[in-house]
């Protein structure tokens, strides 16, 4: 069996999925305080912010001054997943509309993460990420945000965002699986 081959490079794209990793936990201790501590809410907020932020600049930098990696192309969609994933548990704690949302989002990550692994093993190429999955990434965070910064919306509205998440959701997921399904297709055969 093959193992994935993927040289680590320190470049400034790469530092700032680290960054976006590390702040993973920084905003779960921040949103799961923020009862207790109404103000916490504001900076889980700004935490997301700086997220976003970093995950914009990281692409940006990498196609800009020609930083693109292999490595950064497994890292940058994995602080995605990771921090969407922990967004949608830490808010699901509270809303309990997203608990099924939360559910969805783990299915399309483990079976994407599942999905690039196999392609990798078979000597694919790391793959950026596609259009879809960039809108479903924007619409994911602006329904969130609304979800948190106008927590007493009204449940039939904070449904419909859910919805409308969910449905983005599985389009991205069929989306991928037809990409990855063509590239399957296009790899020879290993016994």
């Amino acid at each position: 069996m093959k193992s994935i081959n993927v040289t680590w490079q320190w470049t400034v794209p790469n530092v700032l999925s680290l960054v976006r990793i590390a702040l993973i936990p920084v905003f779960a201790l921040l949103y799961l305080n923020s009862n207790a501590h109404p103000a916490l809410l504001w900076w889980a907020f700004a935490v997301v912010v700086v997220s976003g932020l970093t995950d914009l600049f990281d692409g940006w930098i990498a196609r800009r001054f020609n930083q693109i990696s292999e490595a950064g192309k497994l890292l940058d969609p994995l602080a995605d997943k990771l921090t969407q994933l922990t967004v949608v548990i830490c808010l699901a704690t509270q809303f309990h509309e997203l608990v099924w949302l939360m559910a969805l989002c783990l299915l399309k990550e483990a079976a994407q993460v599942i999905g690039g692994l196999l392609l990798l093993r078979r000597g694919d190429e790391v793959r950026g990420s596609q259009w879809f999955g960039k809108i479903c990434t924007f619409v994911f965070y602006s329904a969130m945000a609304a979800i948190v910064l106008f927590d007493d919306m009204p449940s039939a509205v904070r449904i419909g965002l859910v919805v409308l998440v969910g449905v983005l959701m599985l389009i991205t997921f069929f989306g991928y699986l037809s990409t990855y399904i063509g590239a399957r297709k296009a790899l020879p055969d290993k016994e």
